[in-house]
């Protein structure tokens, strides 16, 4: 066998895997869980919660943190949250395999750009939910991709949101796919659906990069699903301003949440030292081709099960 055929082989095997964890993944978010859950990982540096609130009768919420070692001293971090859209088709199916196709799509092609990487992943997560609900089914998406490299990027659909804290204070950076938040810092503010945009509308969706600048410098990163957008503006920024942990911010954003009536179900994942989650590799390195995948009631590991073959 020549190397050419050996690699082709070799990406075969590499793609099957990666549909078997796309399936494991649906899955394993499908399972029973809890009303609500806090989850702490990366030495306490990112948090995720997620709750059903006080009136919907299902969670049609998902919010994950991945890590997938793609060498001995290379890896990348994901955080993706997704909204299932109430009212449509299945919306916590949607939600679950948003995240599984997005996450598939991130690590089956490392050779692009991290930019480029997210929004081919959002591109695959839209067809495969579109393939089964025809545009009667969808998911918001907020996202981050964050590697050992120091390369940072984020991506959003929909009106769950992405925040960011530097030295001036919490500010929202993605941008609602609806007519009112198009032109609105809405950081704490519920605007009405009418989404212009969702994972599943089809061939015209547009997904945006979220442009952070300076990203360096964020003291606090937040992903938020819209149950967090009924909190007062100022109560909103000033709960997340607090010096506190990432895990207790997000039960405090929970436990406000319903306080302000429960409506909808509420996610959020907060990152307070997401730059330096690489910085002593020894504490977070996993065997190689290791997916791990952390949502706010547990975790499953995919240990060694991705050959990674078209890394550059």
């Amino acid at each position: 066998m020549t190397a050419l055929d050996s690699s082709r082989v070799l990406l075969k095997e590499n793609a099957m895997q990666l549909e078997t964890i796309k399936e494991h993944i649906q899955l394993w978010l499908s399972r029973t869980v809890g009303i609500g859950a806090v989850n702490e990982l990366f030495e306490s540096s990112i948090a995720m919660s997620c709750d059903i609130g006080n009136i919907r009768p299902e969670n049609q919420d998902r919010v994950v943190c991945v890590q997938v070692q793609v060498t001995a001293s290379d890896s990348f971090v994901i955080g993706v949250l997704c909204d299932g859209m109430g009212g449509m088709a299945s919306g916590a199916n949607c939600a679950s395999l948003s995240i599984a196709s997005f996450v598939g799509s991130c690590i089956n092609n490392l050779q692009l750009p991290v930019a480029e990487r997210l929004l081919k992943a959002v591109e695959e997560a839209n067809s495969d939910v579109y393939s089964l609900y025809n545009s009667n089914g969808g998911a918001t998406l907020s996202a981050f991709l964050y590697d050992s490299d120091g390369h940072f990027e984020a991506v959003n659909v929909g009106d769950s949101r992405i925040y960011a804290n530097f030295a001036h204070g919490i500010k929202q950076y993605s941008k609602d796919d609806t007519f009112a938040g198009q032109s609105a810092d809405a950081a704490g503010v519920h605007l009405s659906k009418g989404l212009l945009q969702y994972v599943g509308v089809g061939p015209d969706l547009k997904a945006q990069i979220v442009r952070l600048p300076k990203y360096r410098n964020i003291k606090r990163l937040i992903l938020t699903s819209d149950g967090a957008h009924y909190i007062e503006a100022n109560t909103f920024k000033q709960i997340l301003n607090q010096k506190l942990s990432a895990s207790k911010l997000c039960s405090r954003l929970i436990q406000v949440s319903k306080w302000c009536g429960g409506y909808d179900n509420t996610s959020v994942l907060i990152a307070n030292d997401l730059l330096n989650i690489f910085s002593e590799p020894d504490k977070t390195s996993l065997p190689v081709g290791t997916v791990k995948l952390w949502d706010p009631f547990g975790e499953i590991q995919f240990i060694g099960a991705i050959a990674l073959a078209n890394k550059d």
